[in-house]
């Protein structure tokens, strides 16, 4: 921007912090998404690529929990799109409440989320996912055509059993399915390692 001179400092201050302040607001729309002010895609995934790093350089232990809410479509055939979204906030919300602040939490786009916990092996993530998982399904949803619960499944991998970004991703996305295909409403943590030719087991 170009001012011009003279300018008085409480002129030129209260430009400057006009300026921030948009640069904040830009910024947040880049990194945040809009609907849960949770990490976007991208930004969780180049945040969970730093974490990753910070692991394997002080030899921590690393958890990603991939997240999904159960028969999300029926929820919007049902009540309708408003009331989808209210749901998707409503574990955004929980998931903000029950995890740490220094958690990376994602929305990886529709009602998929995903979280990272640092310094967290496998089992202990499983205990709180689990926690989240139960509290998320005592949640009453208040509609026009009576109150709803909805609840969700997870599934999780670790670090150092798992060792790369994709491994870690692909592992908790398989387990995940297996969370769906064993009946939904639960948490599975992958129990074996994986192999390097591609396959899981």
């Amino acid at each position: 921007d170009f001012l011009t001179k003279t300018i008085r400092p409480e002129h030129l201050i209260a430009s400057i912090r006009t300026r921030v302040q948009r640069f904040r607001a830009l910024r947040s729309l880049m990194v945040r998404d809009s609907m849960t002010g949770l990490f976007n895609h991208t930004t969780t995934n180049e945040m969970f690529e730093a974490e990753l790093g910070r692991a394997k350089r002080h030899g921590s232990v690393l958890a990603l929990a991939a997240l999904d809410i159960d028969h999300f479509k029926s929820v919007n055939d049902t009540y309708g799109h408003g009331v989808g979204d209210l749901v998707i906030k409503s574990l955004a919300r929980l998931l903000k409440q029950r995890l740490r602040s220094t958690d990376i939490i994602g929305r990886m786009g529709g009602e998929e989320f995903s979280a990272i916990l640092s310094g967290v092996d496998g089992p202990t993530a499983e205990k709180i996912m689990n926690d989240i998982r139960q509290a998320f399904s005592e949640i009453q949803h208040h509609t026009e055509q009576g109150a709803f619960s909805v609840t969700m499944s997870c599934g999780i991998a670790d670090f150092p059993r798992f060792e790369t970004q994709v491994q870690l991703s692909e592992v908790a996305d398989k387990a995940l399915y297996a969370a769906k295909n064993g009946g939904r409403n639960r948490v599975v943590l992958v129990e074996a390692r994986v192999e390097h030719r591609g396959t899981h087991t």
